[in-house]
């Protein structure tokens, strides 16, 4: 293991100053923006001040944008989702789940309050305003193609206080699920921001929720995964390699009825130039 990324890890992991004696600090700042834990990491370590200054205003300018859309949502049942992290980070969108019977008056609600649409696909809708980006699941999708069954998962919905913000957010357990099922069927990539959500937050709930989803398989990468990265032998962003991932994809494919049911979804998106360049990118990029 590189001597920059066991810092970068061990500074997290321990809440501490670790000694960075001959170590790079841009390296460093490097290893922890690719892996989703800026913002933690220079909390923890104030190794740059500025930067960290510049990460919390982006962090204030989310949640403002958070307050928001949680304010315009509010009588509506929504989740949002990879959100809730044992880790401070900035996230690049603002993520909900919400059920099909009311995407319409999400999506109208958020237009009045400026936002336009971006993207419109079947089971996902894509909305901005300025620098802020809200994506509008009723399932989460891979080129059209379903991976995680989300009527399920409000069952596991909470309500919690997020920086001051009352929202309504997946439990721990599940959280740890889904986290699993985004970094392994979707992105390919495996972050420290992924591992430190499923070292803390893995339960039998989330094993009990993986059976009942058909997402064994991720939640096996995933304990191996974090196995390894405790144990010294693996760094992150860490890329499925592409054989594994096309077998994880086909087991899914033939254990889950709804991935197998929209399957077709993604042959036909293939068509697409947007899609295309997205799942070209999924080939190709070393984080996400």
């Amino acid at each position: 293991m590189k001597k920059e990324f066991e810092i970068v890890l061990n500074a997290v992991l321990n809440s501490g100053t670790p000694s960075i004696k001959k170590a790079n600090i841009d390296e460093l700042i490097k290893i922890a923006a690719r892996n989703k834990i800026l913002l933690q990491f220079l909390r923890v370590t104030r190794l740059d001040e500025k930067l960290l200054l510049l990460e919390e205003a982006k962090y204030r300018k989310f949640l403002e944008n958070l307050a928001l859309t949680q304010e315009t949502l509010s009588n509506l049942d929504h989740i949002f989702i990879k959100l809730r992290k044992p880790v401070a980070y900035v996230p690049s969108d603002i993520d909900i789940l919400i059920p099909r019977k009311l995407i319409s008056k999400a999506v109208h609600r958020l237009m009045e309050k400026g936002f336009r649409i971006e993207v419109a696909e079947p089971y996902c809708i894509t909305m901005t305003r300025r620098e802020a980006i809200i994506d509008l699941y009723i399932y989460p999708t891979l080129g059209g193609m379903i991976y995680v069954n989300t009527d399920k998962l409000f069952e596991y919905k909470e309500a919690i206080e997020f920086n001051g913000i009352e929202i309504y957010t997946l439990s721990p357990s599940a959280e740890a699920l889904v986290t699993m099922a985004h970094s392994i069927y979707k992105e390919r990539i495996y972050t420290l921001n992924d591992f430190f959500t499923v070292k803390k937050w893995m339960s039998k709930k989330t094993i009990r929720l993986a059976e009942e989803l058909s997402c064994e398989d991720a939640l096996k990468v995933a304990m191996n995964l974090n196995r390894k990265i405790r144990l010294g032998l693996l760094e992150t962003p860490y890329k499925i390699p592409l054989p594994l991932w096309l077998a994880l994809l086909m087991r899914k494919f033939q254990r889950d009825s709804l991935t197998r049911a929209t399957s077709v979804s993604m042959l036909k998106t293939l068509t697409n130039k947007r899609v295309g360049k997205l799942l070209k990118s999924k080939l190709t990029r070393e984080t996400y």
